[in-house]
């Protein structure tokens, strides 16, 4: 007896879906995501599995299948970017430490050092070469040789490249000129949000998830609302929930 291969998914899709939810608790577990998100995200799992697996209308059981195996293929990308968005994090609690201590003192040489390192770590180059070259000026050279080393190394990479020394606060607008951490209009700590920008924030990240979350919801809804065996009130009900959805 032939097997089709609409049975063949009924059973295979649980493995992606039992992957699925078990990362889910894990991040719960670990705090990682909210509850709520995971709720919503487990439970798109279990309707992608229940839609291939029960549909009435076999022809598209496909379409959740793929949707829970896509999600388990891009798994390792999108926790390799959560991975690095973490370290974007501690480096901008850093910053923000930083930042503190600069409130207190602006004139703070080895708070600007601090910053320019971290500036230059997140890949904002010439506004770190330039506050680092500003906050040495006029400073003992015995006792910033480490800077000094750092500083020319920096501007060995910038090779033929002209260094800007202002750069503009993203808030006012305003150009900052070389050696400042604080926009001479508004006061704002520029460079910080300039890092800030370099990264989708926290918000979005949780948007993502929701927005793949009913996305997948609305895949695994889909066999139920097209299958002819269903009635109109049903397909009415579940219509409008997923509009409201």
């Amino acid at each position: 007896m032939a097997v089709s291969w609409q049975f063949i998914l009924t059973f295979l899709v649980w493995v992606p879906v039992g992957v699925w939810i078990y990362t889910v608790i894990s991040w719960m577990v670990m705090d990682e995501i909210d509850t709520g998100l995971g709720i919503l995200a487990s439970g798109a799992a279990f309707g992608l599995g229940m839609a291939t697996s029960f549909a009435p209308d076999r022809s598209i059981v496909w379409l959740p299948f793929s949707m829970a195996v896509l999600t388990v293929v891009v798994y390792p990308f999108v926790s390799e970017s959560w991975r690095k968005y973490e370290l974007f994090k501690i480096d901008v609690e850093q910053i923000e430490s930083i930042y503190d201590r600069l409130q207190m003192n602006r004139a703070d040489a080895y708070g600007m050092a601090r910053l320019s390192e971290k500036l230059y770590e997140r890949g904002v180059q010439h506004p770190a070469i330039a506050l680092l070259d500003g906050a040495l000026k006029g400073q003992p050279k015995d006792l910033f040789q480490n800077e000094l080393q750092l500083l020319a190394k920096w501007k060995s990479h910038l090779g033929a490249v002209p260094l800007r020394t202002e750069t503009a606060c993203l808030r006012c607008g305003m150009s900052n000129g070389i050696g400042t951490c604080f926009c001479q209009r508004c006061g704002s700590p520029y460079l910080l949000d300039i890092v800030r920008k370099r990264w989708v924030g926290f918000s979005a990240w949780g948007l993502l998830f929701g927005v793949w979350g009913v996305l997948a919801l609305c895949v695994a809804v889909a066999p139920f609302l097209t299958s002819d065996t269903v009635s109109p009130e049903l397909r009415l009900v579940l219509g409008i929930a997923a509009v409201g959805v």
